[in-house]
């Protein structure tokens, strides 16, 4: 049974405004007369609508599905799950907060490895969680999450939470659906995991695919910035557990993701190749982005991304190759925490394989 921060967890909270969509649910038919929610009038003519016409000027008037249940259906009937395991928010950065509020009291333990997506342990930080770091394990010129070290101090510890990036951001590190699940079994029934699959599209081969379902007490997220092109309207998803799904709506805020995000996401879902192609193209572009790179001598970790990360010898050398780049007006991206400041992570983008860049990162 999952566990839930203290004030939470014998106590449900009603959302006082459930939206139009659950209205019509209740009552079986449509609503033709929206007069309940204080919407402005469609008068005087809005200034969107000759930058975006009328249906999504209509979208921007009217308040959205707070519960965004046409995206839950869709998403539910493409993974073969029940609408009440899925759960839509703000990007995954949003589920992440979500699942923190739902999970931590103050000074409670949270465990993850030392450097991952950096926004765990910011959103960690302002719940007040104490946050216990694992070294990344060495493999080759790889570096990979610790997953008996991950589970030994969520033990040790009595965590309430342990978070795994999988593909890991910034090291592109995958572990396979039998070591997740071998990971769930292994970690105290009462943590919850955070599973955050951001990535998981870039994980295109037979023996990459992710475990199936939802697993439990587990919070596994998704995101459509990434092989859907989004990331300007920040839509992502959550699976888990009906029970944990239930819990976590109480405390989201339910009008947080727009009518105009919930559009375009069902625009995107419903379209047949749209994510394969561009899944396709950006994983195609990654593998000669690495390739370019090793051809000139450095090292690259191998990813399951839209990234690669390069390895310099030591955090100086990143960092002067880092400033060089921005004086050009090139971004790349360093990681912010010590253990990993001497990774330099590069968007598979076409730009980067210009020679400027390429040679930027070599040094030269």
């Amino acid at each position: 049974m999952p566990h839930y921060a203290r004030h939470l967890e014998h106590h449900t909270i009603v959302n006082p405004f459930p939206g139009i969509a659950k209205l019509e649910a209740a009552l079986g038919r449509k609503v033709v007369s929206r007069l309940g929610a204080n919407e402005s009038m469609v008068k005087p003519a809005s200034p969107l609508l000759e930058q975006w016409g009328e249906a999504l000027a209509e979208l921007a008037r009217l308040y959205p599905d707070p519960y965004a249940l046409a995206l839950r259906e869709r998403v539910a009937q493409r993974l073969g799950l029940e609408s009440s395991q899925v759960l839509f928010d703000c990007g995954a950065d949003s589920l992440i907060l979500l699942a923190l509020r739902l999970r931590c009291n103050a000074g409670d333990a949270v465990v993850c490895s030392a450097g991952t997506y950096p926004a765990f342990r910011y959103f960690a930080e302002g719940v007040g969680a104490r946050i216990l770091e694992v070294p990344y394990q060495a493999q080759g010129v790889g570096l990979r999450p610790d997953l008996a070290r991950l589970c030994d101090v969520a033990q040790a510890e009595r965590a309430v939470v342990v978070y795994l990036a999988n593909p890991d951001n910034p090291t592109g590190h995958y572990w396979s659906a039998a070591d997740i699940q071998a990971l769930r079994q292994q970690l105290p029934s009462q943590t919850l995991l955070i599973l955050d699959e951001a990535y998981i599209d870039f994980c295109t081969l037979p023996e990459d695919a992710p475990p199936s379902g939802v697993l439990p007490n587990t919070l596994r997220l998704r995101t459509l910035s990434k092989a859907y092109a989004l990331a300007g309207l920040r839509v992502g998803f959550a699976l888990a557990p009906a029970d944990i799904i239930a819990k976590a709506d109480q405390i989201r805020p339910q009008y947080a993701l727009s009518g105009i995000a919930q559009h375009a996401a069902a625009t995107v879902l419903d379209a047949p190749d749209y994510a394969s192609q561009l899944v396709q193209a950006t994983v195609l572009l990654r593998d000669k982005l690495a390739d370019a790179l090793r051809e000139r001598d450095l090292t690259v970790l191998p990813s399951h991304t839209n990234f690669v990360s390069v390895v310099y010898p030591n955090a100086a050398q990143s960092e002067a190759i880092q400033r060089q780049m921005l004086t050009e007006g090139i971004a790349v991206h360093r990681p912010p925490h010590p253990a990993l400041r001497h990774l330099l992570r590069v968007t598979a983008q076409p730009q980067a394989l210009s020679s400027k860049v390429l040679e930027g990162l070599a040094g030269r």
